[in-house]
């Protein structure tokens, strides 16, 4: 991510709708959720620990975010403005964002998609958040996150449900991957109407599923895979693959 992206964040932001009340704004909508953003691309989750940068860095963010006025916004001005934001309009004009730097890498994409506790989210019964994240590996980028509890509904329905509008945004984005969750008939009909691949690891603890793989891929052909990356250890972390059966060594994995 380089400086001219991050310049372009208040335009971007431009296009989410003010959910205000015309009467007493004073800082730019836009602005202000480009400050906030900006804080979290900075890993700062906390408002007060937001507020306290923003003005100690206020006199080189306030003109290039878009704030008019010379004073900081308050916690509560921030809180208070963004409770309405929509995550609709957010996640678009975020896809509208990073998609010169996904075309940039020329290529269709591979994300992981997992669900996770959240443990700074509560739910309306005070439960943790557990939320679906849609993540690139090779950029090391989130690109997309759902409410799996919001949905009524497990991580596999979460993905059906919102498939259809993740692969609108990020055309791309050719080949999923996941934990044997997914591997799910209703799921695995809903990637292949939208043309887009699937890889989903079975463990030996399914064995009604790996006898299945066993016996429907019984006559294919052995082969490496196309792409793995590995880490400094030398343990294999991640394989693509384009055709039948390869070995990891783990085992052998089927698709």
């Amino acid at each position: 991510m380089n400086a001219h992206q991050l310049a372009e964040l208040p335009g971007i932001f431009q296009q989410l709708t003010d959910p205000r009340a015309a009467r007493g704004i004073r800082f730019p909508y836009h602005a202000l959720c480009a400050l906030v953003f900006l804080g979290l691309l900075a890993r700062i989750n906390e408002m007060a620990v937001l507020i306290r940068w923003a003005n100690a860095n206020w006199d080189r963010l306030r003109e290039p975010l878009g704030f008019t006025r010379p004073e900081c916004p308050s916690a509560t001005c921030i809180s208070r403005s963004l409770a309405k934001l929509s995550l609709a309009e957010f996640r678009q004009a975020f896809a509208v964002w990073i998609q010169p730097q996904l075309e940039a890498e020329d290529r269709f994409l591979a994300a992981a998609v997992d669900g996770k506790t959240c443990c700074q989210g509560f739910d309306e019964n005070g439960d943790p958040e557990i939320l679906l994240n849609v993540f690139l590996h090779d950029l090391k980028l989130a690109i997309s996150q759902w409410q799996v509890g919001k949905s009524k509904t497990n991580e596999p329905g979460c993905l059906k449900e919102n498939l259809q509008e993740l692969l609108h945004a990020y055309p791309l984005l050719n080949l999923l991957t996941g934990d044997a969750i997914f591997l799910q008939r209703p799921l695995l009909e809903v990637l292949q109407k939208n043309g887009c691949h699937y890889l989903f690891r079975v463990k030996d603890n399914q064995p009604e599923t790996m006898e299945a793989l066993d016996c429907c891929f019984d006559d294919a052909v052995i082969g490496p895979p196309k792409l793995e990356t590995v880490d400094k250890k030398g343990a294999l972390m991640r394989s693509v693959v384009f055709g039948t059966i390869w070995m990891t060594p783990s085992g052998c994995v089927k698709r």
